[in-house]
């Protein structure tokens, strides 16, 4: 889940969804990234950073020139993910009852919002 999160958090900013369309169509280096979104080197370092942290593209070193491209497998976990909470994830919310009964989070006590409790509300 903590990869998963670093890559939805990594795509939250349209520009680096821009560069990640740009890397899917070709290989690109980041003076080209700069020269087609209109933005400096520097920016444009920045936000690759965050993608490759996030595993979501890789450099691959050409001479002087290193060339991004899109990671597939980052995105294959990311439609795994996101087609099973499009399913019946019955048995992942069952196993969190059960850890949340176990647990006792304290709601009654120390909720904030004892009107809205989750407890209250049947969940």
């Amino acid at each position: 889940m903590e990869n998963l999160s670093k890559v939805f958090k990594a795509l939250s900013d349209e520009t680096r969804l821009n560069i990640l369309i740009l890397a899917s169509k070709r290989n690109i280096c980041q003076k080209g990234i700069s020269k087609f979104l209109g933005i400096s080197d520097s920016a444009v370092s920045q936000h690759i950073k965050v993608l490759k942290d996030a595993g979501i593209i890789k450099g691959i070193k050409e001479g002087y020139f290193v060339f991004y491209t899109v990671n597939k497998d980052v995105f294959e976990q990311c439609l795994s993910f996101i087609n099973f909470i499009k399913s019946d994830s019955e048995d992942y919310i069952n196993k969190f009852d059960e850890i949340a009964k176990m647990q006792d989070f304290g709601c009654k006590n120390n909720c904030k919002t004892i009107k809205k409790c989750c407890k209250r509300r049947g969940f």
